[in-house]
């Protein structure tokens, strides 16, 4: 029902991220004040306003080295970013494409990744839509029950074409742990996601 079309290799400044996982199409803020990851955040201003964000095994690590770092992560664009008073940056950052890495490189105290993403391309058929309907209703019937969510706000990001971009969306806001949020993030293939989201929101509907 899909096959990979091609893959693309990248090279961007990496920052490595603690307790969240950035998915493609989500805005996100955060602070960053890590030396290393402040480097990395100036290196990508100061070009493409790219950045590859990819979440560290474990939290406490104040200067994780590579192989503590999960090898899929996101390329974002830098949307906005806010220098503070404290000397930390305040950024807004969108998520655009899912990338593994190759290999990294420690750059003027900061790490560089070669990245590479792979796009897609999916044939429509009765079987993908009925599994896209599936993870509407579902996510429908979770952000009812669920006490944390807007329900006019979610159901209005869902309204979406891309099947790959659903399972993102629906992922990001589901109240999973990091390790479950990663292994979505691992997931290429965009009905192989869809297809492991619907069977986590079967599992966290029962929950609530």
């Amino acid at each position: 029902m899909s096959t990979r079309e091609k893959s693309e290799t990248k090279r961007l400044p990496m920052m490595p991220i603690r307790d969240v996982v950035i998915f493609p199409h989500m805005m996100t803020p955060f602070v960053v004040g890590r030396e290393s990851s402040v480097r990395a955040l100036e290196e990508a201003l100061a070009g493409e306003k790219k950045i590859f964000l990819a979440t560290q095994h474990d939290a406490s690590v104040d200067e994780p080295r590579p192989d503590e770092i999960y090898s899929v992560g996101t390329i974002a664009n830098i949307v906005q970013s806010l220098k503070l008073s404290d000397g930390n940056i305040k950024v807004l950052v969108e998520g655009a494409e899912r990338a593994k890495v190759v290999s990294v490189s420690a750059e003027d105290g900061y790490f560089r990744a070669t990245v590479k993403t792979f796009a897609t391309k999916l044939d429509p058929g009765v079987s993908l839509e009925s599994l896209t309907n599936r993870v509407t209703t579902l996510f429908e019937q979770y952000v009812k029950l669920s006490q944390n969510l807007n329900y006019e706000t979610m159901i209005a990001t869902i309204k979406v074409d891309d099947p790959g971009k659903l399972a993102d969306t629906v992922g990001a806001n589901l109240q999973l742990t990091i390790e479950e949020k990663q292994e979505l993030l691992e997931i290429f293939d965009p009905i192989d996601r869809l297809t492991r989201v619907a069977e986590m929101l079967d599992i966290e509907i029962e929950k609530l």
